[in-house]
């Protein structure tokens, strides 16, 4: 059985949350993410829709199964946070 061939952006309308750096902006085709951090604590964060990104995204052939497993990433990152 063959893999189906999906585009380099597959998957990644989120910003990968593994490799968000602090005051830094992380991006995903469809949003970027701040989070500026001084010292001990956060002092802010941001969420941005990239509407150019989301619209090339929501029509997509493939947008269904790239949202779901953004998703999919999205929650095991959050889950693996919490152990």
């Amino acid at each position: 059985m063959s893999a189906k061939q999906h585009r380099e952006c597959y998957g990644n309308m989120i910003p990968d949350f593994e490799h968000l750096q602090y005051n830094k902006p992380t991006d995903g085709k469809a949003f970027r993410v701040f989070v500026e951090k001084m010292g001990a604590g956060t002092q802010r964060r941001e969420l941005e829709l990239k509407p150019e990104g989301w619209d090339e995204s929501a029509g997509c052939a493939d947008y269904r199964t790239c949202y779901d497993l953004g998703m999919a990433k999205l929650a095991l990152h959050r889950a693996l946070a919490q152990c």
